[in-house]
């Protein structure tokens, strides 16, 4: 397998789940139904429709439908689209780490207190309004070293974009 089919696998794994990955793998290889591919792979209708519909919201799946001559129900035949996997998986991508690097910026830039029982973790600003004492508890709020929590965010970020420069 493939770097790409690799992170495609688990994009879907991380997407889908389990079950939703084996619906993308038929669908994948053959067009189907909602109803054969829950008999298929013995899951719930309900469930192979969500899988389906979250394929479809990713633009990974589309599908064709027809008019059932005998009931005029709509019959929808589904298939897989993966040309678009890796622009989305970029897309995602693009965006999670434009996440991080703004939890990084307001970590970097704010200073917690934090009461001895960790109830929560409060900015300076909050910290002052509540006098320093943890509304839940009522313990004395302490400076909160952030410092791992930057830390793991940098690493990740770096990780990112180590994984985007050897993609490029």
């Amino acid at each position: 397998m493939s770097d790409i089919d690799t992170l495609i696998f688990e994009f879907l794994e991380d997407l889908l789940g389990e079950g939703g990955v084996e619906i993308a793998s038929i669908i994948g290889m053959k067009e189907s139904t909602a109803e054969e591919l829950a008999e298929e792979t013995s899951m719930k209708i309900n469930d192979v429709r969500k899988v389906l519909y979250k394929l479809y919201d990713h633009r990974l799946a589309s599908y064709r439908r027809i008019r059932d001559k005998t009931t005029g129900w709509y019959i929808y035949y589904w298939k897989l689209d993966m040309e678009k996997a890796p622009e989305i998986i970029q897309d995602i991508e693009n965006s999670y780490l434009s996440r991080l690097e703004e939890r990084l910026e307001h970590e970097n830039s704010s200073m917690y207190f934090l009461c001895k029982n960790n109830c929560m973790r409060y900015s300076f600003e909050e910290a002052q309004e509540l006098q320093f004492k943890c509304p839940q508890c009522e313990e004395q709020l302490e400076y909160f070293d952030n410092t791992k929590i930057i830390s793991r965010l940098e690493d990740e970020i770096a990780t990112i974009k180590d994984r985007k420069s050897l993609s490029a």
